[in-house]
């Protein structure tokens, strides 16, 4: 079944479930439709999967959302979809994961290849593992972006946990269509990564949006926010408070990896509170160039040569989030240290 393709024949071609039709499952049924496989179901159970399932109140309605997608037929159920599809995907928010498998895992047809599509995996793994008999295969998945991207060019994460190559390889070629980069990883691999990357980063920028609505107004209205990195740092917070809850939910509570991460930040920003209030000018200002100089200088540690890893303040500062007047020339470097100083310490 490795060597099969969207152009083989129907009856040579594996049956491919989605249980979950939330944005990643809708993305899935869709791309995977216009690729050309055949055997496409889509289940979405309690909360949202390809045979397609949804809450039984809401069998009807997703007859219709999906009537254009030629070869997904829906199914009222996950336990329709786990004993006749051959490739099964959850597409699941972490925090239902294991009350979904634990549902629909032991309907899964014998030899299946069972993927995950959640953002943060040690819950899915202890859910496949717990729940999922043991002669299926198991090879998750999370493509690395958002359900509005087209999958070519993105990376797409292979897990291959429980299963032999023949599995992963059956996996690659029914996802091959989307031309994604896939990226090889293990279950704590992929969460350790995504701490590194997104915990932090997301908590810092989700506590500038807290802060400006305790201010009661959008950081722009002030005008000490919009020039410079601030509109990269605007901009992003926007952009993560435009997405679901449950992703950042998942990155940074559900990631056991997320903890270590989310300690030290509370740790320091209690540090330079401190700081703050014993009126410590002197120590709060070497704490911080500190950790400036740690991810800006251009040498560090031992005259290691690190090339920029942002653009130029002057470059920056030909966006803005303020309205400039008639006539009004480019910013200029003398321009952008006339600009109100602000700080991001998300205290």
């Amino acid at each position: 079944m490795a060597n099969v393709s969207p152009d083989s024949p129907v009856a040579e071609q594996p049956v491919i479930g989605i249980i979950g039709r939330g944005e990643i499952g809708r993305m899935y049924a869709k791309h995977l439709s216009a690729t050309g496989w055949k055997k496409s179901h889509v289940i979405q159970p309690m909360y949202s999967v390809i045979y397609v399932c949804d809450r039984k109140e809401k069998y009807e309605q997703l007859q219709v959302d999906i009537k254009d997608l030629p070869g997904v037929t829906v199914l009222k159920n996950g336990h329709l979809v786990s004993r006749c599809s051959d490739f099964i995907m959850y597409s699941v928010e972490a925090e239902f994961i294991d009350r979904v498998v634990a549902e629909y895992g032991p309907s899964t047809k014998v030899g299946a290849f069972v993927s995950g599509q959640t953002s943060v995996k040690d819950p899915e793994r202890q859910a496949f593992e717990k729940h999922l008999p043991n002669d299926v295969h198991i090879v998750s998945i999370h493509s690395l972006h958002g359900p509005a991207l087209a999958p070519e060019g993105q990376p797409l994460c292979i897990i291959q946990h429980r299963a032999p190559d023949s599995a992963r390889i059956l996996v690659e070629t029914i996802l091959a269509p989307f031309k994604s980069h896939y990226v090889y990883l293990s279950y704590e691999a992929h969460d350790l990564i995504t701490a590194n990357a997104q915990a932090v980063t997301h908590a810092a920028f989700l506590s500038m949006g807290t802060a400006w609505n305790c201010a009661g107004y959008f950081p722009w209205e002030e005008g000490t926010c919009v020039r410079g990195i601030e509109t990269v740092k605007v901009n992003i917070m926007l952009r993560i408070y435009c997405n679901k809850w449950h992703v950042y939910a998942g990155l940074a509570i559900l990631n056991p990896s997320a903890k270590v991460q989310i300690h030290q930040f509370a740790q320091s920003a209690t540090a330079l509170f401190k700081l703050m209030i014993e009126g410590d000018e002197d120590g709060l200002r070497k704490r911080v160039y500190r950790a400036r100089d740690i991810v800006f200088d251009d040498e560090y540690r031992e005259g290691i040569q690190k090339k920029p890893i942002i653009l130029s303040e002057k470059m920056l500062d030909q966006f803005s989030l303020a309205r400039k007047t008639t006539g009004e020339a480019s910013t200029t470097d003398d321009d952008a240290s006339t600009a109100s100083s602000n700080s991001h310490l998300a205290l």
